[in-house]
């Protein structure tokens, strides 16, 4: 079995002869705390995230507003399973912070035993043979709706070291655990950081030390060449391949070009690297920066600054949420080019747009790499997981050995 891909199938697995085998079953058993609702109190409602995200708030809600009635306390160290989203990784155990929050049926409350911490187990259910048994023990024809039978589920066989290398392995992983939060609550604060540069040195209420000119109150059409997509005809579709992708507006595209959906070659309208790429229908006003040259069709604009590229995008990033503002639809929003001419922007000089501009991409390259760093960590965590909660790499008082 390879270590950079472990296997989905339990039997392929050498865990090492001093770790015990048992049948999940065993090692937890399910617990119930009804909740006797009572109409004007107020109940912590959570959900459990895909992917083994952990536990999220929905917030309070008093009694007489919970539609389902049948609730269930849960406490700190229950391992909690959502039946319907098990298979996308819908498991945690519960922290401190979630004690005495409320669950409904539609989960299953456990508490390990036997030796199990409920810390290890929450690593090593992320193992891909314990994925496999959330699967198989799921029924129903459609993903989205597989319905959990937890008695087959606890049927399965694991193996486990004994509780002092349990102990051991999740300090180790808990330490990464802690480095991938610090990671991303920097993200987070550079984020917002970069935010209120936007605010404020897009809008001019802040100015960059030597530019103290007045600024223009400019319309987008005089300072940008915009170019409308369109729908290609049908004879522009060319089955093999052949030729350069066309960009249509999506929900995925935000700071990035879409990934092409059909390709062709007798198209005229283009966009070049380096084209601002702005939706112009639902969701209106998203905005990327197009990695290639490609054809634009119908719910995209390519806009090219006639001055300094890098900053209209920074401009146009600041204002994605104020779109919504200017377009309209009956079925859908949408903005027209002559609307998009006409939108009024202040404007700086030359030079302050591109000093602006790099003290905003030297923000964005810093998030980058914040973001690249944090991935790494991610990978490496994962790595380190494929080995401690296999046995391939034992644990002593201290260190991997």
């Amino acid at each position: 079995m390879s270590i950079g891909k472990l296997s989905y199938d339990y039997k392929d697995y050498s865990f090492p002869e001093n770790w015990d085998e048992y049948r999940l079953s065993q090692l937890l058993e399910v617990v119930e705390r009804p909740v006797n609702m009572v109409d004007d109190q107020e109940y912590d409602l959570i959900t459990i995230k895909r992917n083994f995200g952990g536990i999220e708030s929905r917030g309070k809600l008093t009694g007489d507003r919970i539609l389902v009635k049948s609730q269930f306390e849960i406490c700190e160290g229950d391992f909690v399973i959502s039946k319907r989203q098990i298979v996308h990784g819908a498991c945690a155990v519960v922290s401190k912070k979630y004690e005495g929050a409320t669950v409904s049926n539609e989960y299953d409350v456990m508490n390990c035993k036997n030796g199990l911490l409920s810390s290890f187990f929450n690593y090593y259910v992320q193992l891909p043979f314990i994925k496999r048994y959330f699967y198989t023990a799921s029924d129903g024809v459609h993903i989205e709706k597989l319905r959990f039978k937890t008695c087959d589920w606890l049927k399965q066989k694991v193996r486990i070291p004994a509780i002092i290398e349990q102990q051991k392995i999740v300090s180790i992983l808990a330490t990464w655990d802690k480095a991938i939060e610090l990671k991303e609550r920097l993200i987070s604060e550079k984020k917002q950081q970069k935010k209120w540069l936007m605010q404020n040195l897009l809008t001019g209420k802040k100015r960059l030390p030597g530019f103290t000119g007045e600024w223009q109150e400019v319309q987008l059409g005089d300072v940008c060449n915009i170019i409308m997509g369109q729908s290609p005809d049908s004879k522009a579709y060319n089955e093999d391949k052949a030729g350069i992708p066309l960009i249509q507006g999506n929900a995925d595209c935000h700071n990035r070009i879409t990934k092409p959906r059909i390709w062709t070659t007798q198209i005229t309208k283009m966009c070049n690297v380096g084209d601002i790429i702005l939706t112009v229908r639902a969701p209106v006003g998203t905005v990327s920066i197009a990695d290639q040259k490609a054809c634009i069709g119908r719910g995209v604009s390519a806009i090219c600054s006639k001055h300094n590229q890098n900053y209209m995008f920074q401009y146009l990033l600041s204002i994605e949420d104020k779109w919504a503002k200017v377009s309209q639809g009956s079925t859908f929003d949408a903005i027209s080019g002559d609307e998009i001419k006409k939108i009024t922007i202040k404007y700086p000089s030359i030079n302050e747009q591109t000093a602006i501009a790099e003290v905003l991409s030297a923000a964005d390259r810093e998030i980058d790499l914040h973001e690249k760093q944090l991935e790494e960590l991610k990978k490496q965590k994962k790595a380190l997981m494929q080995l401690l909660l296999t046995g391939i790499v034992r644990v002593n008082a201290q260190e991997v050995s």
